[in-house]
């Protein structure tokens, strides 16, 4: 059974169906295999009943097709869950109507992160409230023997709070303004922070998964590294948190180009937009056995083979 993560009665009831995606998947006691741990990703669907983008090349209706076939091909792996990278929908409440019976097909354990478009979505849809109704917060865990995987909510400081969020929205604002001055590549308004609380929260969580010798992966829209203008707005503290505990890998979505950086022990990988091109499906599959994380690409994705010690690299 899913549990549903602590949505208030307003939230909950305004949401509907869509608190769905506002659940920790529920995974097996145990690998399916003893020796490897098997997931796989999908960045950025990004569906609209639209036309295609004219400055980028996206082809929002296409995406139903190509998330059908993404799912069916996961389907046929023996995977221990799926992970969606963020931004479900591209825009439009009722997009969800299109989006989300597809996922029912998936036969696998479904781990959602809120991209920056669903969050803008989201909080439209619950500003038509009264009184306002803040926007969720979606960062949680689940666990293998072994193994910890973390899900972060980077929209949890960002534009898209409303005023159900209290004062957030305004420590966003001012977060934004110092990037910008610093003239960070970051400073952009559709990226997000990972506020004060959540960080403590994902600190406790790693202390404890070195505690129990865990192997961790987190899972985020937002890139950390290399340097982007697609990267989360603290991105460096992430990073130096996340190299300190010694994080396996961090899979993130967002930027449509995908991405890659190692530093130190820590594998930093950000997926292909599967909303890009009119024929194009990137989508992954992961494997990790013996601290080796291989990625198998699909379409455009790359695949790529990453030992647990390897010298830095970024391409």
């Amino acid at each position: 059974m899913m549990m549903t993560l602590s949505l208030t009665p307003e939230q909950q009831q305004a949401l509907g169906k869509v608190s769905t995606l506002y659940t920790v998947p529920s995974v097996a006691q145990a690998l399916h295999s003893s020796t490897t741990l098997r997931f796989g990703l999908i960045a950025d669907p990004q569906y609209a009943d639209a036309e295609p983008g004219t400055h980028h090349p996206r082809y929002y209706r296409n995406s139903l097709c190509k998330l059908d076939r993404a799912i069916a091909e996961l389907n046929d792996h023996r995977l221990d869950f799926v992970v969606t990278l963020g931004d479900m929908v591209d825009r439009d409440w009722a997009s969800f109507d299109a989006v989300l019976p597809l996922y029912e097909n998936l036969r696998h354990p479904h781990a959602m992160v809120i991209g920056n478009h669903d969050a803008q979505v989201i909080s439209e849809h619950l500003a038509t409230r009264t009184p306002a109704i803040g926007l969720p917060k979606s960062y949680y865990q689940f666990s293998l023997p072994g193994y910890r995987f973390i899900v972060i909510d980077g929209n949890d400081l960002s534009l898209y709070c409303t005023a159900g969020n209290g004062e957030q929205r305004q420590q966003a604002q001012a977060m934004l303004n110092l990037l910008e001055q610093e003239k960070r590549p970051q400073a952009q308004p559709w990226n997000g922070a990972v506020g004060l609380r959540q960080l403590e929260w994902l600190e406790n969580t790693l202390h404890h998964a070195r505690l129990h010798h865990e192997t961790v992966l987190v899972f985020g829209h937002y890139p950390l590294a290399p340097e982007n203008r697609h990267n989360l707005w603290n991105c460096e503290q992430l990073v130096e948190m996340l190299c300190r505990y010694q994080v396996r890998a961090y899979f993130a979505g967002h930027d449509h180009e995908g991405n890659y950086a190692r530093i130190g022990n820590t594998d930093f990988i950000t997926l292909k937009g599967m909303v890009d091109g009119a024929d194009r499906l990137p989508f992954a599959r992961v494997e990790v056995k013996n601290g080796e994380l291989t990625v198998n690409g699909y379409g455009p994705e790359i695949s790529r083979v990453l030992p647990l010690e390897t010298p830095i690299n970024a391409y």
